[in-house]
C-alpha cells in the first residue's frame, strides 16, 4: 500500500483522537456552565409579559412564537460566545502546556491537529445545542397545551363555534410543533461552525487568547453587516451606491468571512416562512467550504510559525 494512501487512512483516526482530547479538555474547563444560566433563563420565559394585542386568535400562536425566539436568541448569544472564547483557549493553553509540542513532535499533521481541535470545540456545542433544543420543546410542549386550553376559552367566549376553533387551535399546535425551528437550529450549528474554525485560524496569527477573542467577534459583526458596513462606508465617502473598488475589497473580505446572516434564518422559520431545499444545501456547502478554507489556511500559518 503505497505510503500516501496509508496516511491517508489513517487521518480520521487521528482527528478523531485529537477532537476527543479536546472534548475532554473543554469540559473539565466547566464551560458546560453556559446550560445552567439558559436553564435559569427559560425559567424566566414563564413570566413574560406576552403580547395582549394580536387578537384572540392569534395570542397562542404569539405566545409560543415568543418562546421559541427568545429561546433560539438565547442560544445563538451563548453558541457564539462559547465558540470564539473556547476556540481561542485551545492553542494558547496546549502552547502553555506544552501539549502542543508533544503532539507536533509526533507523526501527527498540523491538518489533522487543527481539523481535531476544531471537531472538539463543534463536538460541545453540538451536545450544548441539543440540551438547550431540548428545554425548548419541553417548555413549548408544557405551554402548548395550556395556551390550547386558554384559546379555546376565549374563543368561545367571543361567540366561536367548535367548527371555527379548529382552524386556530390548529395553527397553536402547528407553531409548538414546528419542524421549522429545529431546521433553523441546524443552520444556526452551521454558521457558529464557520465561527468555530475563523476563530481558529484567528488564534493561529495572533498572539493570546484576548486577541483572537476581540478579533474573532469582530470578524463576525463584519460578516453579519458586511453589505451595510461597506454602504455606509460608501455614503460617508460621497458615492452613491457600492463603488467598484469598494465592491473589490467587500468580495476580498468574503473569501475569508462569509455573510454570516445568511445562517441566521432561524427567527424567520420561527415565524411560519419555509425554506427551500436548494437554500438549505447551499447553506451547507457553503459552511463546508469555508470550514475547509479556514483549517487549510490555519495549517498554512502553524506550519510557518515557531512556537
Amino acid at each position: 500500500m503505497p505510503a500516501i494512501v496509508s496516511h491517508l487512512l489513517h487521518t480520521p483516526g487521528r482527528i478523531a483522537a485529537v477532537a476527543g482530547v479536546t472534548f475532554t479538555q473543554l469540559v473539565r474547563m466547566r464551560l458546560f456552565i453556559t446550560l445552567a444560566v439558559f436553564a435559569v433563563l427559560f425559567l424566566a420565559l414563564q413570566f413574560l409579559p406576552y403580547q395582549e394585542n394580536l387578537g384572540v386568535e392569534f395570542a397562542g400562536v404569539g405566545q409560543l412564537q415568543l418562546i421559541q425566539d427568545v429561546a433560539i436568541g438565547c442560544m445563538r448569544l451563548f453558541g457564539m460566545i462559547f465558540c470564539v472564547a473556547a476556540t481561542a483557549l485551545l492553542i494558547p493553553r496546549d502552547s502553555e502546556d506544552r501539549i502542543l509540542y508533544t503532539i507536533l513532535c509526533k507523526p501527527v499533521p498540523r491538518f489533522d491537529y487543527l481539523a481535531g481541535k476544531a471537531l472538539g470545540v463543534l463536538a460541545v456545542l453540538a451536545v450544548m445545542l441539543v440540551v438547550m433544543d431540548g428545554m425548548m420543546v419541553a417548555l413549548v410542549q408544557i405551554r402548548e397545551s395550556g395556551v390550547a386550553e386558554q384559546v379555546r376559552e376565549q374563543l368561545t367566549e367571543a361567540g366561536y363555534t367548535e367548527q371555527d376553533m379548529q382552524l386556530y387551535l390548529q395553527q397553536v399546535h402547528a407553531a409548538g410543533n414546528s419542524l421549522n425551528v429545529q431546521v433553523g437550529i441546524f443552520s444556526m450549528f452551521l454558521g457558529l461552525s464557520v465561527l468555530t474554525t475563523l476563530t481558529l485560524f484567528i488564534s493561529c496569527i495572533t498572539s493570546g487568547a484576548i486577541v483572537s477573542i476581540v478579533f474573532a467577534f469582530g470578524a463576525y459583526f463584519i460578516g453579519m453587516f458586511q453589505e451595510q458596513l461597506f454602504m455606509s462606508i460608501s455614503v460617508a465617502s460621497g458615492q452613491p451606491g457600492v463603488s467598484s473598488a469598494m465592491q473589490l475589497v467587500q468580495q476580498a473580505v468574503a473569501v475569508l468571512i462569509p455573510d454570516f446572516s445568511l445562517f441566521s434564518v432561524a427567527d424567520e422559520l420561527v415565524s411560519g416562512e419555509k425554506i427551500g431545499v436548494g437554500l438549505a444545501g447551499g447553506m451547507v456547502l457553503m459552511a463546508l467550504g469555508y470550514i475547509l478554507l479556514h483549517l487549510l489556511a490555519a495549517t498554512w500559518v502553524v506550519a510557518r510559525k515557531e512556537f
